[in-house]
């Protein structure tokens, strides 16, 4: 069975291809860390949590503040977001405990970008992907 950190990556990954099979057919091949950066921003299919990881840290952040419970500051965005998008469905419909306004967001809502890091982002990309600026023939064997 596939993690939510693989699923994630994989999606990372035909986001990242994507891009460079568009960019290949418009003839203007971007940096890497164009191509990286354009990924990121992209909506990804999930927010890539299970329920109970997602509870678990939400109900943490509650009790001691966003500042105290995350440390990083891309995982804050990522954090802040999902609650956000929790509220949003408990103020749409007001009798939705928490506990279901979560599994909706989960599973029916998407966050507005990939929250990895640039590294992780090459990290994903860095054992499918041989890169260079110079244009290939055949994109499919330069991926």
């Amino acid at each position: 069975m596939k993690t939510h950190i693989t699923c994630r990556n994989e999606d990372f990954r035909r986001r990242c291809l994507e891009i460079f099979e568009k960019d290949f057919r418009a003839g203007a091949i971007q940096p890497l860390e164009s191509v990286i950066d354009r990924a990121i921003a992209m909506q990804p299919r999930s927010h890539y949590l299970n329920y109970d990881q997602a509870s678990r840290r939400l109900h943490a952040i509650e009790r001691h503040g966003l500042e105290n419970e995350v440390k990083e500051e891309l995982a804050r965005q990522m954090w802040s977001e999902l609650r956000q998008q929790i509220d949003r469905v408990m103020e749409l419909n007001p009798k939705k405990p928490f506990d279901k306004a979560l599994s909706f967001v989960l599973n029916f809502c998407r966050p507005s970008r990939f929250y990895i890091s640039r590294d992780t982002a090459r990290r994903i990309i860095a054992e499918n992907v041989s890169y260079s600026l110079i244009p290939s023939r055949n994109l499919k064997n330069r991926i």
